[in-house]
């Protein structure tokens, strides 16, 4: 799979857990157990993406060192 596509899945991934982080931020029938979850699953996406575009552009910098 290209890196780019890997990159728009996980980009696509954070963005809609941040949507339904929003909502459930504003919404007072949902718990605070439930918010925090969401908040720490969209921790964990935002550093699975941070990650990949690290590997990105190491290999595109770097690549051709093989670093």
């Amino acid at each position: 799979m290209a890196v780019n596509s890997l990159v728009a899945i996980a980009q696509a991934r954070l963005d809609e857990l941040r949507r339904k982080l929003r909502v459930a931020v504003i919404d007072f029938d949902v718990s605070d157990e439930d918010v925090l979850e969401l908040r720490q699953e969209s921790r964990l996406a935002y550093d699975e993406l941070k990650e990949i575009n690290r590997k990105a552009e190491k290999k595109g910098i770097l690549g051709f060192l093989g670093f």
